[in-house]
């Protein structure tokens, strides 16, 4: 059994973690904010820009002049930090999942890592074929995400890869996040279910589809990424500020434990004291 002062230790050591989760939340929530603000903004526009390209996708075999080797482009995001609950492993799994589908049917992919966290374990469990790396970093900008695509991108164009295919978590509020696996390239149109002609069906292209396909392809290609970094971003957030709730919970319940465990030893000695002042008191009682 702990003593007294082993007890006080605890509870002070217990407090100091407790204010630490507290104010980690607190910077989480506020980073949150700004995050969510990014990503709401910026999410119908990628969604927009990809049903478009989707309509012109027709247009992508003629547009693709180069011969396409059979090989995937993988770009995996995770976070450079921890204490972010599942955020980290749930893309690890998506990621390991995917190398090892693909690494069984003997298919070459070469990877992107965004975030250390995913490049530390996986480097350990494959043999990458490292195309990029780098850290996370504190905000995610548009300036940032171009410059990614123009890294990423010739490889598709040039026919080094066949297909691009992103693992990121979506963002779905502050408590839940939804590990996605989305290919971005090459562009296909989905038939199934469609029943009657929609709005793209319709619509004139001036000039043609082809020449805005052309024209399109490269800033949706950066939209995308942009959208999986802030996507990202505010995942990490949220899944931060989350974790250190319940660790300041968590941390709140140790420490009644262990003050009620402190007070019962405490109460203990005193009334072993007391018990001895009594009997001293009366043994001397006796002899007089």
């Amino acid at each position: 059994m702990p003593s007294i002062k082993d007890l006080k230790k605890r509870i002070v050591s217990t407090k100091n973690t407790q204010q630490t989760t507290k104010a980690m939340k607190m910077v989480s929530a506020s980073k949150l904010r700004r995050a969510t603000d990014a990503i709401l903004s910026q999410r119908p526009y990628a969604q927009e820009i990809a049903r478009l390209m989707r309509a012109l996708s027709d247009q992508a075999a003629d547009s693709d002049s180069g011969q396409k080797t059979a090989a995937s482009l993988l770009v995996v995001v995770s976070s450079d930090r921890g204490l972010c609950g599942g955020y980290n492993s749930t893309v690890i799994r998506a990621a390991t999942s995917f190398l090892a589908e693909k690494t069984k049917t003997g298919r070459t992919v070469k990877t992107v890592f965004i975030g250390k966290k995913a490049y530390e374990i996986l480097r350990g469990r494959f043999k990458l074929d490292l195309l990029h790396y780098e850290e996370f970093g504190p905000k995610v900008t548009f300036r940032k995400a171009t410059e990614l695509a123009k890294k990423v991108a010739p490889t598709f164009e040039q026919g080094e890869v066949d297909e691009v295919v992103f693992i990121f978590n979506e963002f779905k509020n502050a408590i839940t996040q939804e590990v996605k696996t989305e290919q971005v390239l090459p562009l296909t149109i989905d038939t199934k279910g469609k029943t009657e002609e929609t709005v793209e069906d319709k619509a004139i292209y001036i000039p043609n589809k082809k020449e805005l396909y052309v024209a399109l392809a490269s800033k949706y290609f950066i939209v995308q990424v942009f959208k999986a970094l802030l996507e990202g971003q505010a995942s990490e957030h949220g899944a931060r500020m989350s974790a250190m709730e319940s660790a300041t919970k968590n941390a709140g319940e140790m420490i009644k434990k262990l003050t009620l465990q402190y007070n019962k030893q405490r109460q203990a000695g005193i009334t072993k004291e007391l018990l001895e002042i009594i009997s001293g008191s009366e043994s001397q009682k006796a002899q007089g």
